[in-house]
């Protein structure tokens, strides 16, 4: 994983972009609007993380089984097969 920390673009990016050997995940996008010598800027900002692909759908399988547990649990609280 490599962080890009807060970047910037004229763009709004997409919240997942895959290439052959990385996934790039924007997240946290807010519009920005900066003036520099006289002249406004605007566009957005976000954080910006880089995985390999493998290190991504291990993250992702976390998160499945996140939500699986919440859901389970959830289920048993409200007592719903």
């Amino acid at each position: 994983m490599i962080n890009h920390n807060i970047q910037y673009s004229t763009t709004r990016p997409q919240e997942v972009e895959m290439t052959a050997d990385s996934v790039f995940v924007a997240s946290n996008i807010t519009p920005y609007t900066k003036e520099i010598e006289g002249h406004t800027m605007s566009g957005f900002q976000y954080n910006y993380i880089q995985y390999t692909k493998d290190e991504y759908l291990l993250q992702q399988s976390a998160n499945i089984a996140s939500l699986q547990e919440e859901l389970q649990a959830a289920k048993i609280l409200l007592g719903v097969d």
